[in-house]
């Protein structure tokens, strides 16, 4: 049993180093998000599966994609790393259930739809609509009783995905509530940022 464990063992501990560079990086450290990326994939390579250990699996997946999506785009390459923190939040997603964990689910669902609207894409119209999807999914679990300054940022990304479909009516809708659930909980700056939008978005309707 002390055999057959001992991989696991190296795989909490490469997460830990991953979670604490990726912290250390949160700035924007390219280097220190690399090898937080590294730290993640050697965890999964010492044994972590989704058929195994669920719920890990999906927290290192989850830290991958955020840590890609972390990275400053500097080279044309960049561009992929969207489409691989995607795949990880997708997989992600596999392992956290909405009933059993929706604070988690919540997370990465929020996550994958900030993703889907800067994906380099063909299609960028379909990742747009998966987007606006994904934010209603969530909105239903971060409710404005539950979570009101939550709820509205959700409804800021949302508005934003609309505006970007020409679907303007219920994104300024969508940005006079996040604005006003901002403004009333001391988030200045977001409530500034949703009313920014609403003006550009009226702007652009009046053209």
């Amino acid at each position: 049993m002390l055999f057959r464990s001992l991989p696991l063992v190296q795989a909490e501990l490469w997460s830990k180093l991953g979670i604490a560079l990726q912290q250390a990086g949160a700035d924007g450290s390219r280097p220190l998000l690399l090898e937080a990326v590294r730290c993640y994939q050697r965890a999964l390579d010492a044994g972590v599966t989704a058929a195994g250990q669920p719920e890990w699996f999906a927290q290192l997946q989850n830290n991958l994609g955020l840590a890609y999506l972390s990275m400053p785009a500097r080279e044309a390459g960049d561009a992929l790393r969207t489409g691989i923190a995607v795949q990880s939040f997708r997989q992600a997603l596999r392992c956290f259930d909405r009933e059993r964990h929706p604070d988690m689910w919540s997370s990465v669902r929020m996550n994958l739809a900030n993703a889907l609207q800067y994906l380099p894409s063909s299609h960028p119209q379909e990742n747009l609509i998966e987007a606006v999807e994904a934010y209603e999914e969530v909105l239903a679990v971060r409710t404005a009783a539950r979570d009101p300054v939550s709820h509205a940022r959700v409804l800021l990304n949302q508005a934003n995905a609309l505006a970007h479909l020409g679907i303007f009516a219920p994104a300024l809708e969508k940005l006079a509530e996040s604005a006003r659930l901002l403004a009333g909980h001391g988030c200045d700056e977001e409530a500034t940022a949703a009313r920014e939008l609403h003006d550009q978005i009226t702007h652009v309707r009046g053209r």
